[in-house]
């Protein structure tokens, strides 16, 4: 071999269990050798990493990237773009689009419309609607089913109407098409009738509609709470009968019963469920909550009960979810939050937000490792071709300068939402490489690749 592509030399190797000081040799999108650069051949390209820290390529695994149908609120190229520049190597994309992919020509229309455009690796939601369907979204390469068990109190997108599984019957059939496939079933949950009834009553109905009773209506229970667990409650009885892998999106969203339900079901019934932390349930503080207003759906009202979640088994997964909306979409929730699309922000900030919480102490690069790479990669089937740096698997590295401060603003997102839910959050620690099967997307906060870069990660069910 007379010369690799590229050498990471220098820098501090960190995985879910350890951290080392190494160089890493990759060659043909590989990771080649991890050991001292002066027994690798040369390189075509070095990274100096000293003083860095040398991450495995880190996922984002809630993102709505709107394509096909609401482009006009990001697109896949913006969106990767905006994740790339934030460190992400991996995206997972949800069903939300126009049309849905829930059968198999809409999945395929949707793969094609996407994949010439991503600068980062993906994979793709099928939609769970039609139990007939499941079995060909599997073969097709989704990643897992997705399942809308809500609609909004006022049927706004992003919540279609037609995509909502609020008959425990039909939710029932899907879980049951998705075990035979073997793949994991995600589950947005609720009961929509409660939470419709009981905020139309207290709030809407006595014209509390402006974005403080939204607040405290989210506070209370109502919007994105009480609901919430309700429907979890039937899920998780439903999927254990159906022995479907249920992966519970929004957990930290949901009030705090949610976790005691997660724990018993996990570790006393030992049954197969996962759990995504919505890490705004740890960051989001009142504070920041009243000065973005409508520019994020909810905040942390009790972030202690959900950091131990980190601790007690309970989390899996950890994502400050990517759900943009055009500003002036967004702006009318300052008089009216009920009847304005609902989101937030979170592609670019996720892993600065979380590298923060490294340097406040509150979690370890390690846990990064843990809950943002190997896991997401375990659960859906492709670890260790990602979630691990070790020889032979994909060249996927996030590198953090842990010294390096910013401030969260929107002139530097590349998000089309054009505005950042965390605005003026000063962050210590900051992605300064974000590396995708060897090849460099993002370098010292600059995009330097090329739409369509990206590639399609088919789920274990591909045909």
């Amino acid at each position: 071999m007379n010369k690799i592509d590229l050498v990471i030399e220098g820098g501090m190797v960190y995985t879910p269990y350890s951290h080392f000081k190494a160089d890493i040799a990759v060659h043909n999108e590989k990771i080649l050798a991890i050991g001292t650069k002066s027994i690798f051949p040369p390189a075509e390209k070095t990274i100096d990493a000293t003083d860095l820290c040398i991450l495995p390529g880190l996922w984002h695994t809630h993102c709505h990237f709107r394509e096909p149908g609401h482009t006009d609120k990001e697109d896949f190229e913006s969106g990767t773009r905006a994740a790339a520049a934030g460190g992400i190597t991996f995206c997972l994309d949800m069903t939300n689009n126009d049309p849905h992919p829930t059968t198999l020509e809409s999945f395929e229309l949707k793969l094609e419309t996407v994949q010439s455009k991503s600068l980062l690796d993906f994979g793709i939601y099928g939609g769970g609607l039609f139990p007939e369907e499941v079995e060909k979204l599997a073969k097709a390469g989704a990643i897992g089913i997705k399942i809308f068990n809500t609609r909004h109190i006022k049927e706004l997108y992003p919540y279609i109407s037609e995509l909502g599984v609020t008959d425990h019957g039909l939710l029932y059939e899907l879980f049951e098409a998705v075990a035979d496939t073997g793949l994991v079933c995600s589950v947005h949950h609720d009961d929509w009738d409660w939470c419709k009834r009981m905020t139309f009553r207290d709030y809407i109905n006595k014209g509390k509609i402006d974005n403080r009773a939204y607040m405290e209506s989210y506070e209370k229970g109502y919007m994105y709470g009480h609901g919430m667990v309700g429907g979890l409650a039937a899920s998780l009885y439903y999927a254990r009968i159906a022995k479907v892998h249920l992966y519970v999106l929004h957990l930290g969203v949901m009030p705090v019963g949610a976790y005691e339900m997660i724990r018993h079901a996990k570790q006393e019934l030992d049954q197969t469920v996962y759990a995504e932390l919505e890490a705004t349930s740890m960051l989001m503080t009142r504070q920041q909550a009243e000065k973005v207003g409508p520019y994020t759906y909810l905040w942390a009202h009790c972030p202690e009960e959900a950091r131990k979640t980190l601790i007690n088994g309970v989390t899996d997964v950890i994502v400050v979810e990517h759900a943009p909306h055009r500003r002036e979409e967004v702006r009318p929730g300052w008089e009216d939050n009920f009847s304005v699309p609902l989101g937030i922000t979170g592609a670019q900030e996720f892993i600065p937000l979380m590298l923060n919480q490294v340097n406040s102490g509150l979690l370890t690069l390690e846990d990064l490792a843990r809950f943002c790479s190997e896991n997401p990669a375990k659960i859906f089937g492709i670890y260790p071709r990602k979630g691990a740096i070790q020889v032979n698997s994909d060249a996927d590295f996030t590198i953090v300068d842990m010294g390096k401060k910013t401030v969260l603003t929107e002139k530097d997102m590349y998000s089309k939402a054009g505005f950042t839910s965390w605005e003026g959050m000063e962050i210590v620690g900051t992605p300064v490489y974000t590396i995708v099967r060897g090849q460099v997307i993002m370098e010292k906060g600059k995009i330097v690749a090329k739409p369509g870069c990206g590639r399609f990660t088919p789920g274990i069910a591909a045909g």
